[in-house]
């Protein structure tokens, strides 16, 4: 009986290698594809892992993919640094709350000053740009609108790596419906993004986008 069995296996490894495409779920394969699935109630599930399993595989080859944890969605191995599959990445967030993409952490500080922070998941980058801070001085209430003030920040080849850096370490969003934009260049890598931070009620539910713009 093992021996038949082996043998059914080996065939099999045969029929595979002669045909050099695989349709798991029917006898017919697309003539474009290699390997096919085809089903009508279920789906493919990829490897799940967090960043630091991610970041531990070794010499991934280009074009890996795998479902991060961390960061909640798919991610790619590009030839040389993992990337999410996604073009930009929205959420509400808690302060203290992580939210990654590609290879950056941003979150509103549960404490200190509450304006955007920003480290890496690996590794140290420079990053230039600017930011726009709209951020209410007097509470607005329920009823009548509040004046509110505009202040630029500017960074010009600033070091990020794993640990939390403030962009703007000299003001902070007290108040919700208080917003930042940041607009940089990551010259390592050379690519570009935008950060959008909205301050929620008691810090709680802050709006935060993360948009790769190049």
């Amino acid at each position: 009986m093992k021996k038949a069995l082996v043998f059914s296996f080996v065939l099999s490894l045969v029929h595979v290698y002669v045909h050099a495409q695989v349709n798991i779920g029917s006898s017919s394969i697309n003539a474009a594809a290699a390997l096919e699935i085809t089903s009508t109630n279920k789906g493919l599930l990829m490897p799940r892992m967090t960043n630091a399993q991610m970041l531990a595989i070794s010499s991934p080859a280009a074009g890996l993919q795998v479902i991060n944890t961390d960061a909640k969605c798919v991610y790619y191995y590009n030839g040389s640094q993992w990337m999410s599959a996604l073009n930009s990445y929205k959420t509400f967030a808690n302060a203290g709350v992580d939210v990654q993409f590609d290879n950056l952490i941003v979150r509103v500080p549960s404490t200190g000053n509450r304006s955007c922070q920003i480290k890496t998941v690996s590794g140290t980058v420079n990053l230039s740009g600017m930011s726009n801070m709209y951020y209410l001085t007097v509470s607005a209430g329920t009823t009548a609108p509040a004046a509110s003030t505009i202040y630029t920040y500017n960074r010009q080849s600033s070091s990020f790596g794993t640990s939390y850096n403030y962009w703007d370490p000299n003001t902070s969003m007290n108040l919700h419906g208080s917003y930042q934009e940041i607009y940089f260049n990551d010259e390592t890598n050379s690519r570009s993004y935008r950060i959008m931070c909205m301050i929620g009620n008691g810090f709680n539910d802050n709006y935060i986008e993360i948009e790769r713009v190049k």
